[in-house]
């Protein structure tokens, strides 16, 4: 420093080519946080177990009936979803008298509905994978009965939309067990036929299903 000059501050002037510089530097730095987020995001979206081409199979058993349904995985978070569910009886009752056994009447019914849809999976807590799905769905539904004065039979169409929500605790890389919650909205149309007159009638009629709960086993192949 000369003789007899003040102390003073350090100053730096930036020319205009090093301010140029800086700027065009300034959006590199605020990309890479978020290049760095969006994988950190993918990686923890393709955390789950699965992969893409896998199948599974999707047992369940609910309140009123039981379904098979098959998974087809088309990535480790999304898959297709194809369900079938099958329920039915049928009775007869017979009285036996001095005149013998005779035949008194008869209960008969079957059911049967297709589910499709996408699901979409998520990985949570260790070995715990959550799910949804929305769809499309269809159905018939026939029901009989009969006595020795007369018999009825009643078939219905139904179509709709579906949705259900869900989780499945992987107890080993290829078996887990889970629950289900699903919730639908269905349009369906019927004929009745009265017999011996047959007299036939018809309706129809829109509704839908609160949401009903249903414990799944699920093999993965």
């Amino acid at each position: 420093m000369p003789r007899g000059a003040r102390p003073g501050r350090l100053r730096i002037h930036l020319t205009g080519s090093a301010m140029h510089a800086r700027l065009r530097l300034l959006p590199a730095l605020l990309v890479f946080p978020l290049s760095l987020f969006a994988q950190d995001s993918t990686t923890r979206i393709a955390a789950t177990p699965f992969r893409g081409g896998q199948w599974a199979a999707q047992f369940q058993a609910g309140s009123s009936f039981a379904s098979l349904g098959f998974v087809k995985f088309r990535s480790p978070t999304r898959a297709l979803v194809l369900d079938v569910r099958v329920s039915g009886s049928h009775s007869e009752s017979q009285a036996t008298d001095t005149a013998g056994t005779r035949f008194v009447g008869f209960n008969s019914n079957a059911f049967t509905q297709l589910r499709f849809g996408w699901r979409r999976y998520g990985a949570g807590e260790a070995k715990v994978v959550s799910h949804y799905t929305l769809g499309v769905l269809a159905g018939f539904d026939h029901r009989a009965s009969g006595s020795t004065v007369g018999a009825f039979e009643d078939n219905s169409w139904t179509a709709g939309v579906f949705g259900d929500v869900g989780g499945t605790y992987l107890l080993t890389p290829r078996f887990g067990l889970g629950a289900l919650a699903a919730v639908s909205l269905t349009y369906s149309t019927s004929v009745r036929t009265q017999k011996p007159l047959n007299v036939k009638g018809r309706d129809w009629q829109i509704g839908g299903s609160a949401v009903s709960a249903a414990l799944i086993a699920t093999l993965f192949f």
